[in-house]
């Protein structure tokens, strides 16, 4: 690393946010700021800055063309300027909210403007009249950025969404939504969730939520590279030097970081703190960047002169996983973006838009369940086993000419075999076949776990979602775990003992060896693991369950049944075991312990998973719900498990229900987290996660009340209708899904307060969010009620009024059925008025 380069600062402005921006050819450089002035700089000069006045607010963004520079302001107003003669030529927009950021086209002939309006506005520099709007964000957007040939256009709002625009027309068309990967930021926070198109347009770099800068490749919109823990906290502003060859990074730590973005290694760092807005100069090997306290700085010789400079004719290639131009230094420029007179909407040219990925893992999978061994040379017919694995009719799996009953009479040992066939094999949640030398040992809501095949050992990786949590960090592996369990402190892992290897688990706590401990099993094998806030769990092929406390010392071992054991979670002190229901049937079973007080909960209950899929995953939720996922993608969580005989599965989602139309497209599970089921959603028939790791997705809980809602009648709610509407569909799933949400809390707060005394013995801040709830579903049901009465149903009307908690929510009511004069229903509600009174 060079030595730190003293430079003085030039104080532009007052404290408070800053931006800069640099002309096109580089003789000045542009500074706005909480002072509410426009600082013009002449590049390589002493002399004092051009001052401009003219917005009546904190100006919050500067962007320069060929001829023109435009700035936007807090007071909701967006401003041309020339760049020759300093004046304002035109106002763009005006507005009543504020304005955050703006950008040109490449060209010069379009400006973006965005804010805390839900709109994104082009605006026409040559006749501002003509203006094209972008369909409305969910929330206000923060930043938008041209991509370098024009002709797409990204915006990043508030709630963490990137949306790509195709704008080469005037009918913008939305080509992408990319949502879960940038983290929600408030539109007047420093953190930056932008977009930077690589100057070769075949990627563009935006900050996730760990806080480090990753790639996303415009052929596939999947990650590419990550330039990863380099901040400590979030980043404030980043930007691509202009071959491409170098990235910049300026962090809420204090720290400014230059990346080679082949290699994604830094190469230098710099120590300034409240760094706010970083640009490149366009022509000279320096960096200028701002702070809020007003200061501009300039770095000069910001590239070692052994290394290529930052500026030049020519681009390096965007950092691709599979580059198809990699071993090339540098490519022309203009074989890329064309020259910089390209108009709106010019063609891409010369390189492809994207990597041709291959995802195939390349492994030939055979569902063993359609599948009879034919040891004995009998000629069996395997397609007549049935897909579910069941034995349906006299003629499964028989030999030509012969029917089940002898077969069966003369082959027992072929029964045992069909059975067999029947029986779930083990896995490990979070876990993936290897492909390619590489493969997830876990992968949940937490991190992830990966392994690399090596000659002789492998090397593990174990990353987190969360990189301020915990640093990533790797070791080699000599004992070649092939499972593994992540939690926030700690991670376990375990080699399963096939080859008539001992079997060994190994533990340790993230960022320290000290406290790590291992276990070898001589003579059975480790079928599944679990690790949790307090345990580990370690099942055997014997069928045993060990627990172990963090510090490796025994607290439980229990054998329920000879039933091999399938899978395995745990949440603090509760232990979830799944076996094969062991009669041949197909089916699985579940128990649920609490191995601290050594009491159970749920023994040989049955997992809800059809005879014709088969259970993926196993996991609690954030707020220690068991869960399960199945191959048919449909999410249940078990409610009421705490209560012996009284646990059932409750379906939360099923994602092929939900209407996107992609029968490609399948689900790979992390978590529940606050209501949301965290996910990775997989394409082209993917059935597991590749590496590099895709963009995980947070999707809105949804219960299948009816298996297909395009079947519902759904005519629309109009005066005299009997038949349920859409918004009466959406209104009946809100309230299930609140309820089964009310009642979860309820167990888990119960189960907290230790149970004595019903909801009386709860905290304070329990009772107040439960009821805040009950009050959520009530305003539900009266949206109900109000379409019951509205439409004529008085027998549905009824109905709902005996779902309402609250008094306040039945007087409502009351005035709803006064309304449509319906005398009997206020007469009923007015008797449960006074029922519940007394």
């Amino acid at each position: 690393m060079a030595t730190q380069q003293i430079v003085v600062p030039k104080y532009a402005h007052t404290p408070g946010l800053t931006r800069l921006a640099y002309s096109v050819d580089g003789t000045a450089l542009l500074t706005v700021g909480s002072n509410r002035l426009i600082r013009k700089f002449t590049v390589d000069s002493e002399d004092e800055p051009y001052s401009i006045e003219h917005h009546e607010n904190d100006i919050l963004g500067v962007a320069t063309s060929r001829t023109h520079f435009a700035t936007c302001s807090e007071d909701g107003t967006a401003s041309l300027f020339s760049m020759r003669t300093n004046e304002m030529e035109s106002m763009l927009v005006r507005q009543s909210l504020p304005i955050r950021d703006i950008a040109f086209s490449p060209d010069g002939q379009w400006v973006a403007i965005a804010g805390d309006e839900t709109t994104v506005k082009l605006v026409n520099t040559n006749d501002i009249t003509r203006i094209i709007t972008l369909p409305a964000h969910r929330q206000g957007v923060k930043h938008v950025s041209f991509h370098p040939n024009g002709a797409l256009l990204a915006t990043s709002s508030a709630d963490g969404a990137i949306r790509i625009f195709s704008i080469s027309s005037e009918e913008p068309e939305l080509v992408k939504i990319i949502e879960g990967l940038s983290p929600s930021v408030e539109l007047s926070d420093d953190t930056s969730s932008k977009v930077a198109w690589h100057p070769d347009g075949r990627a563009f770099a935006t900050q996730n939520k760990t806080r480090d800068i990753i790639t996303i490749s415009r052929g596939t919109w999947s990650i590419e590279r990550s330039f990863a823990s380099g901040h400590m906290g979030p980043i404030n502003d980043f930007a691509w030097s202009p071959n491409g060859a170098y990235l910049a990074t300026a962090g809420s730590d204090g720290k400014i970081l230059i990346w080679d973005t082949q290699t994604q290694n830094i190469i230098d760092k710099y120590s300034y703190k409240n760094v706010l807005c970083v640009q490149w100069h366009p022509n000279q090997n320096s960096l200028s960047f701002t702070t809020n306290q007003g200061q501009m700085y300039t770095l000069p010789n910001i590239i070692p002169a052994k290394l290529d400079p930052p500026f030049g004719k020519s681009i390096y290639p965007a950092p691709l996983i599979k580059d198809p131009d990699s071993g090339v230094s540098a490519v022309r420029l203009g074989e890329i973006t064309g020259d910089d007179t390209a108009g709106f909407g010019k063609p891409y040219a010369r390189l492809p838009l994207g990597s041709d990925h291959d995802h195939e893992y390349g492994i030939s999978e055979l569902d063993e369940r359609n599948w009879i061994d034919d040891d004995d040379g009998a000629g069996y017919i395997p397609d007549l086993v049935a897909d579910n694995g069941s034995i349906d009719s006299p003629g499964v799996g028989r030999k030509r000419g012969h029917s089940f009953v002898d077969d069966f009479a003369s082959n027992k040992r072929r029964f045992v075999s069909i059975i067999k066939k029947m029986q779930h094999e083990p896995f490990q949640p979070g876990s993936t076949p290897w492909k390619n030398g590489r493969r997830y040992l876990a992968l949940n809501s937490v991190g992830y776990i990966w392994t690399v095949e090596q000659d002789m050992h492998n090397t593990v990786t174990v990353s987190f979602f969360d990189r301020g949590l915990n640093r990533e960090y790797h070791f080699t592996d000599h004992f070649l775990y092939d499972k593994a369990s992540l939690t926030e402190h700690a991670a376990l892992f375990a080699n399963s003992g096939s080859d008539g290897q001992n079997s060994r688990v190994f533990f340790r706590e993230h960022g320290s060896l000290q406290d790590s401990w291992d276990l070898t099993f001589h003579g059975e094998g480790i079928t599944s693991i679990a690790l949790s806030a307090t345990t580990a769990v370690v099942c055997s092929s014997k069928g045993y369950v060990r627990v172990f406390n963090l510090q490796g010392s025994p607290i439980r071992i229990y054998r329920q049944s000879m039933n091999s054991v399938v899978c395995c979670a745990s949440w603090q002190d509760f232990v979830m075991i799944v076996r094969n229901q062991g009669d041949g049937s197909g089916g699985l079973v579940y128990s649920i312990e609490n191995v601290k007080y050594d009491e159970t909960f749920q023994k040989n209950d049955v997992v809800d998973v059809p005879f014709d899929s088969q259970l993926t995953s196993l996991f609690f939720s954030d707020d220690g719900d068991p869960c399960i996922y199945d191959s048919d993608g449909v999410l249940l969580v078990l409610m009421h498990w705490r209560s012996p005989l009284q646990a059932k599965w409750v379906p939360l989602l099923d994602t092929k229900a939900m209407g996107r139309n992609n029968p490609d497209e399948s689900f790979w599970p992390l978590g529940i987290i606050q209501s949301k089921f965290n996910c990775i959603i997989l394409k082209g028939g993917e059935k597991y996660p590749y590496i590099p790791l895709p963009i995980s997705s947070e999707l809105d809980i949804k219960i299948p009340i009816y298996s297909d809602t395009s079947k519902v009648n759904k005519t629309d709610d109009k005066e005299g209708s009997n038949n349920s509407g859409p918004d009466t569909l959406e209104l009946e799933e809100q309230y299930l899904r609140d309820n089964v949400l009310l009642q979860l809390y309820k167990d888990s707060a119960l189960s907290a307060s230790g149970g004595g005394g019903g909801e009386d013995g709860l905290e304070d801040d329990q009772k107040d969010e439960i009821s805040r709830r009950e009050l959520g579903i009530d305003k539900t049901v009266l949206q109900l009620l109000h379409i019951a009465c509205r439409t004529g149903q008085h027998g549905k009307a009824y109905g709902l009024v005996s779902m309402i908690y609250k008094q306040q929510a039945l007087e409502a009511a009351n005035k709803i059925a006064q309304r449509y004069q319906m005398t009997a229903l206020a007469e009923k509600i007015n008797r449960e008025l006074e029922k519940r009174l007394f």
